[in-house]
């Protein structure tokens, strides 16, 4: 089992742009060191309001790899759906390259209606514009090359330039967001993220339609390594701690999904994430893993309002992990 660490860059109302960015690099200046265990960070993108203030976590990633010198660093889920995929493949590569292999492209299609239609993008043929777009962008990572010829795009092939480092370009992985993405990446034997937000029977859904859709077209995923994002807040008093889980993702919940039971949804998010105290958490998180066969655990501590808490909390994770790699 791996651990690493993921940013929503939430900002709630009583902190400034400037604070939300600051502790995102203070934390991950953190773990850098070799003190720390966890393996990698992963950074969200989020336009057109404060509930996520990165719209372009490629170039977040690369600020924080110019800072560390161990750790992993990519998007969660750069959406690949709304940028033109060259200027993605262009972006990856000379990250991959520059980092020596530590750049991670994790990628989605979009969830938001709004930006398919802001970007120009038809609703009717997302999927379709997805597929094409990862295309492009895999070959150019794989080979250093593209040439598309499609219903989307068709221009003459041409070099990303620098070509990766990696073999076979940066590590990647697609959120699982909806059934149509599972079944496509299960075809490719490509890794999920699982959604910190998805409920457990959700996550459990994809899981079990990954593992069929591969079974069914005789594609080995054995080695595959999906992994679980959980929203972490741990406080000798756990009503303190779900109290700040509340109040952090409220505004984002309201946003995202405008026609459920807010509370409700916030209620199930704290229950079967990493949130309360200590004893609370352990249970909850084993059975995600287990639903999902979750190979990394990503966790984003940015609820907890205390940065000292914060610093507390990641070490003792980080003793925990220490004692499983011995």
């Amino acid at each position: 089992m791996k651990f690493g660490l993921f940013f929503l860059n939430i900002q709630v109302d009583e902190s400034s742009a400037e604070e939300t960015l600051d502790n995102m690099v203070k934390t991950v200046t953190l773990i850098d060191s070799d003190e720390y265990y966890f393996d990698k960070v992963l950074i969200n993108e989020h336009h057109f309001s404060k509930n996520g203030i990165i719209g372009a976590p490629i170039t977040a990633a690369g600020f924080l790899l110019g800072l560390t010198n161990k750790l992993h660093i990519g998007s969660l889920n750069q959406i690949i759906t709304t940028h033109h995929p060259v200027r993605i493949a262009e972006e990856a590569s000379l990250l991959d390259q520059m980092s020596e292999g530590r750049f991670i492209l994790g990628f989605s299609d979009s969830e938001n209606k709004f930006e398919m239609a802001f970007f120009k993008r038809q609703l009717s043929s997302q999927q379709q514009q997805f597929e094409a777009c990862y295309d492009i962008i895999n070959d150019a990572l794989t080979t250093g090359f593209c040439h598309p010829q499609n219903d989307f795009y068709d221009f003459p092939k041409v070099s990303i330039n620098p070509h990766c480092v990696s073999e076979n370009g940066p590590e990647q992985y697609v959120l699982a967001s909806s059934k149509e993405v599972v079944t496509w990446a299960a075809k490719r034997a490509l890794p999920l993220t699982f959604k910190w937000e998805d409920s457990l029977t959700d996550k459990e859904r994809y899981a079990n339609l990954y593992n069929e859709t591969a079974k069914l077209f005789n594609v080995d995923v054995s080695n595959v390594n999906h992994q679980l994002t959980l929203i972490a807040n741990l406080n000798d008093d756990g009503d303190i701690a779900r109290q700040e889980v509340k109040q952090y993702l409220k505004s984002y919940i309201t946003e995202r999904y405008p026609d459920i039971d807010h509370a409700e949804k916030i209620n199930t998010i704290i229950e079967e994430n990493a949130i309360g105290t200590n004893d609370d958490y352990y249970e909850s998180s084993l059975l995600a893993i287990d639903k999902t066969g979750a190979k990394t655990i990503l966790l984003s501590f940015e609820s907890m309002r205390d940065q000292n808490k914060v610093k507390n909390i990641i070490d003792m994770v980080n003793q925990k992990i220490f004692k499983n790699l011995n």
